[in-house]
C-alpha cells in the first residue's frame, strides 16, 4: 500500500507540474530560510559556551549617573580585583585583563631583516588566574607562564605568522618598539564564537613594574575607568551574586571618597555578557536576545508563506480530485486511508522542498555571511543540522497537508463523482491564508524601509563637522620634535589643507570622560563632559564652527579651554557669549578659563544625543593625527603622506582611516539588520508572489467558461480583469490593517533607546502597502490579462 501511495504522488507531482513547481520553490526558499536563520541563531547562542564553570563567572560592569542620565560602561575600577579577592570569601578566583586592540609588534629573527606587524585586533594583557577560571587550549606552555612581567603568550596563527614554522617558544617580540616580550606558550586560536578576541597576551605584571606601558595610566588608582580593563570574578556559589553586588556599594567607600559620577558596580553572567550591547564587549560582535527572538520569528514567518500557498493550492484544487476521490472511496477506501495519501504527498513535496533548500543554502550562505559581516563556520552534514532539517521538512509536510487531507478525504462520494465537493467555506480560509501571507511581507517591508531610513538618517545627517576628505593618521610616539617633523612634511604636500593633532577626531568610540567643576557665586558645581585633547588647528580641520570668543592658543599643556554649546548651556549661559571668561577645572589641573565657544557637533553616534565637550591642549595626549586633503587622486595623497609619515616615525608601521568610513563602522548593527530585513522581505515577496500566481492561474482556468461567456455578452478586457483581481485588493487592505500596527510597535521599539531616529509616519505605512499592490498587480496583472484577452471560441470549448 505504502508502494502505491508513494508511485501515485509522484504521478500527482508530475502531472501538475506548475503546481508542484510554485510549492516546490516557496516552500524550499522558506525551509532554506530557516535553516539559515537557525545557523546563525545558534552561532549567536554559542559565544563562550564551552567555558566548564560559566554558570559561576561573572564580569564587573560599571553603571554611572552621567548628568542626570544612566551611562553604562564594560569598564571597571583596575585595582578592583586584587582587593575583592582580599575581602570577599564568596569568591573563589578574580583576575583583571586588559585589551588594548592593536599595537606593533617587532620580530628580529637570527638571520634575515626586521619585520614589523601592525596587529589591529589581539593585543592584551593578563595574568595566570585568567586561565584558572576561562577555559582555552594550549600547544605549548599554561597559565603560569605568564606570572612574570615581560612575557607573552600567542596564539597558533599569530606564531605562525610571527615566526613561520621556526618553535616560537623562548623568542622575543618587541611591543611599540619600547617593550621586549619573551614567547612563553602557545594557545589554539580563539574560536570564532568568542568574545575574547585575544592573540597576543601579555603578562599583566609587566603593567605594575612598568607604567609607561599603560601610557602612564595609574593601573593603582581607583579613578581610572577605561573600557580596555574587565573585571572577571568566580564565584563558589553563583546564587552569591546579587549579595555580593550590593556589599560592593559600601565595600567600595575604602577606596573612593568621592564618587561625583556616582558609580555602581555590577556583576553581569558571563552567559549575558554576549547578549547586552549596552555594555558591549571586546569582539564588538554583540546582540541583543530581542534581535534573535525576532530574527527566529522572521523565519517562521517564512516557512509559514510557503505552507499557505501550499495549503491554498490543495484546497483551491480540489475539485479537480474530487471524482478521483469519489472512485477511491466507492472502492473501499476509508478517510484514514486517503488522509494519509495526502499527507504522503506533502510529505515528499516537502522533502523535494528540502534538498532544493540545502542545495540553495550552500550555494548562498557564504553570500550572506559577507553581507552581514558575519564570521562562522557551519557544516550541513552535523547532526544537529540534519535533525533540524529533517524535523523541519516532517512539520511542514505535516503542517502543510494536514488540511488539504482533512477537507478531501471528507468529500461524500456521491457528490464526489459529480464534482460537487467544496465547501463554502474553503474559500474563507484561502482568503484568509492570504490576508497572513501578506500581512508577514508588509511587516518585512515596513522593517526595511525604517532601517534603510534610519541608515540614511545617521549617514546624512549634519554632525557639526565636516566628514568628507578627513583622514586619520596614528601617531605612535608623543615627541614633539617627531611631531613638528611630520607637521612640517604635510605643509609641503599641495593636496593637504590642513592638518590637526589630538586625543581623537570629532567622532570617534575612542571617548575621554572627565569630572568638570565650575564655580556658581559662592557654590562649586560638577558634571561629566567628553574631553577632547587638540591642538589649535582643531576646530579648522574639522570645520567646527566658532561661534563665540577665540580658538585656542598653541601650547604642550592646558592653558585654557574651548568648549560647545551645550557645555555653555549646562552652566546655565543660553548666550554662547556669556560663557566666555568663565573657569573651570579639569581634575586637578586648576581653574583656566573659556576662551571659545563653538557649535554643538556630535563626537560619537547618532544613537546619543550631544554631550557637552571641552577641548584643551596637551601634546602627551595626542594619538592621532587628522588631515583635510582636497584631491581627486586620493592614493597619490596618501601615498605622500605616508612618506612624510615614514620619515618622523621610520621604526613604525603606517596606517590609515577616513573619518566618513569610521563613521559607517558606528552603524554596522543598524547595517546588518537593514540588510536582513532587505533579504527576508524580499524573499517573502516572492513566495507572496508565486502563491498569488498559482492561485490566479486555478481561478482563471475554473472560470474559463464564464470568462468566454462574459465576453461573448459583451465584457470589456478590464471588466474581465476586475471579475478576477478585485478581491486581492481588498484582502492587501485587510493585511495592510493587520500589518500596520504590528510593523509600527516592532520598529519603534527597535528605535526606542535612539536619540535621533526617523518618524514612522503614513508615509512609510504607504509604501508599505503599494508595494503590496505593486506585487499583486504584477502577478494578478499578468495571469489575469491573458485570460481576458483569449478567444471567447477557446474558452466556450474548453470543456
Amino acid at each position: 500500500m505504502i508502494r502505491n501511495y508513494f508511485i501515485t504522488s509522484l504521478r500527482k507531482l508530475w502531472r501538475n507540474k506548475s503546481y508542484t513547481l510554485i510549492n516546490t520553490i516557496g516552500l524550499s526558499l522558506g525551509i532554506s530560510c530557516a535553516l539559515a536563520i537557525f545557523l546563525l541563531v545558534r552561532h549567536e547562542l554559542s559565544y563562550d559556551n564551552w567555558h566548564t564553570k560559566r554558570d559561576r563567572i561573572f564580569r564587573v560592569v560599571t553603571d554611572s549617573d552621567v548628568n542626570g542620565e544612566r551611562n553604562m560602561s564594560l569598564s571597571s575600577p583596575m585595582p578592583l580585583s586584587t582587593e575583592m579577592k582580599k575581602d570577599f570569601p564568596e569568591l573563589e578566583q578574580s583576575t583583571l585583563a586588559m585589551y588594548f586592540y592593536g599595537g606593533l609588534a617587532t620580530v628580529t629573527p637570527p638571520t634575515g631583516e626586521m619585520r614589523k606587524f601592525q596587529e589591529k585586533t589581539g593585543m592584551s594583557f593578563v595574568e595566570p588566574a585568567f586561565f584558572e577560571i576561562f577555559d582555552f587550549e594550549w600547544k605549548a606552555g599554561s597559565g603560569a607562564s605568564l606570572k612574570d612581567p615581560y612575557c607573552v603568550v600567542l596564539t597558533e596563527s599569530l606564531a605562525k605568522k610571527f615566526f613561520g614554522n621556526e618553535d616560537p617558544i623562548n623568542k622575543i617580540v618587541r611591543f611599540e618598539n619600547q617593550f621586549d616580550f619573551k614567547v612563553t606558550g602557545v594557545l589554539k586560536d580563539m574560536p570564532l564564537n568568542s568574545d575574547f578576541p585575544f592573540a597576543f597576551m601579555m603578562s599583566l605584571s609587566t603593567i605594575y613594574v612598568d607604567k609607561l606601558i599603560l601610557g602612564g595610566l595609574d593601573p593603582l588608582d581607583w579613578g581610572n575607568l577605561t573600557s580596555n580593563a574587565n573585571t572577571y570574578l568566580l564565584l563558589r556559589n553563583p546564587a552569591d551574586a546579587p549579595s555580593l553586588e550590593s556589599k560592593l556599594v559600601e565595600w567600595r567607600k575604602k577606596f573612593v571618597k568621592d564618587n561625583n559620577n556616582k558609580n555602581t558596580e555590577r556583576l553581569q553572567p558571563i552567559s549575558d555578557m554576549h547578549y547586552a550591547p549596552e555594555y558591549g564587549t571586546w569582539s564588538g560582535k554583540t546582540t541583543s536576545r530581542g534581535a534573535l527572538w525576532t530574527l527566529g520569528l522572521i523565519g517562521v514567518f517564512l516557512v509559514v508563506a510557503g505552507c499557505i500557498n501550499f495549503i491554498n493550492l490543495a484546497t483551491a484544487q480540489a475539485v479537480n480530485r474530487s471524482k478521483e476521490i469519489g472512485v477511491r472511496k466507492v472502492l473501499g477506501a476509508n478517510r484514514l486511508q486517503l488522509g494519509i495519501q495526502f499527507i504522503g504527498e506533502t510529505l515528499l513535496l516537502s522533502l523535494l522542498s528540502a534538498m532544493v533548500a540545502v542545495v540553495l543554502l550552500e550555494l548562498f550562505m557564504p553570500k550572506l555571511l559577507s553581507v552581514v559581516n558575519i564570521e562562522m563556520t557551519f557544516h550541513l552534514t552535523e547532526w544537529r543540522v540534519v535533525a533540524f532539517v529533517a524535523g523541519l521538512t516532517v512539520l511542514v509536510g505535516v503542517v502543510s497537508g494536514f488540511y488539504p487531507a482533512l477537507v478531501l478525504s471528507g468529500f461524500t462520494p456521491a457528490l464526489a463523482l459529480k464534482g460537487k465537493s467544496i465547501s463554502s467555506g474553503g474559500a474563507g480560509l484561502r482568503k484568509g491564508l492570504v490576508v497572513v501571507q501578506f500581512a508577514i511581507s508588509q511587516v518585512l517591508i515596513i522593517g526595511t524601509i525604517v532601517a534603510t531610513m534610519q541608515m540614511d538618517l545617521f549617514l546624512t545627517r549634519d554632525l557639526g563637522f565636516v566628514k568628507d576628505a578627513v583622514v586619520t593618521v596614528p601617531l605612535p610616539a608623543q615627541e614633539t620634535t617627531r611631531f613638528e617633523t611630520f607637521r612640517n612634511g604635510l605643509r609641503s604636500i599641495p593636496e593637504v589643507q590642513q592638518a590637526s593633532f589630538c586625543f581623537s577626531g570629532a567622532a570617534s568610540e575612542n571617548r575621554w570622560d572627565q569630572d568638570v567643576k565650575y564655580r556658581k557665586g559662592t557654590e562649586e558645581r560638577a558634571f561629566v563632559t567628553d574631553l577632547k585633547w587638540a591642538d589649535e588647528y582643531y576646530l579648522e580641520t574639522h570645520g567646527i564652527r566658532l561661534l563665540a570668543g577665540r580658538n585656542l592658543l598653541a601650547s604642550d599643556t592646558i592653558s585654557e579651554y574651548v568648549v560647545n554649546e551645550a557645555f555653555a548651556r549646562h552652566m546655565g549661559f543660553e548666550n554662547p557669549a556669556d560663557a566666555i571668561g568663565q573657569t573651570i577645572l579639569l581634575g586637578r589641573r586648576g581653574y583656566k578659563p573659556i576662551v571659545g565657544v563653538v557649535g554643538n557637533f556630535h563626537t560619537t553616534s547618532l544613537r546619543d544625543g550631544i554631550r557637552p565637550t571641552v577641548i584643551t591642549t596637551r601634546s602627551k595626549f595626542y594619538y592621532e593625527a587628522s588631515v583635510k586633503i582636497q584631491s581627486k587622486d586620493i592614493p597619490a595623497v596618501m601615498g605622500s603622506i605616508e612618506k612624510v609619515w615614514s620619515v618622523a616615525f621610520p621604526e613604525f608601521v603606517f596606517s590609515h582611516e577616513f573619518m566618513d568610513e569610521r563613521i559607517r563602522e558606528f552603524y554596522k548593527d543598524e547595517k546588518k539588520a537593514g540588510d536582513l530585513f532587505r533579504i527576508f522581505s524580499s524573499i517573502a515577496i516572492l513566495i507572496s508572489a508565486l502563491g498569488l500566481f498559482g492561485f490566479i492561474s486555478f481561478m482563471a482556468e475554473q472560470r474559463t467558461k464564464e470568462i468566454g461567456v462574459r465576453k461573448v455578452l459583451g465584457a470589456s478586457v478590464y471588466q474581465i480583469l476586475w471579475l478576477l483581481g478585485r478581491d486581492f485588493g481588498l484582502l492587501i487592505v485587510i493585511a495592510f490593517g493587520v500589518a500596520a500596527p504590528i510593523g509600527y510597535l516592532v520598529m519603534n521599539k527597535w528605535m526606542e533607546d535612539y536619540a535621533y531616529k526617523v518618524e514612522i509616519g503614513p508615509t512609510i505605512l504607504l509604501l508599505s502597502i503599494l508595494s503590496s499592490f505593486l506585487v499583486a498587480i504584477t502577478t494578478v496583472g499578468y495571469r489575469a490579462l491573458r485570460a481576458a484577452t483569449a478567444n471567447p471560441v477557446d474558452s466556450l470549448k474548453c470543456e
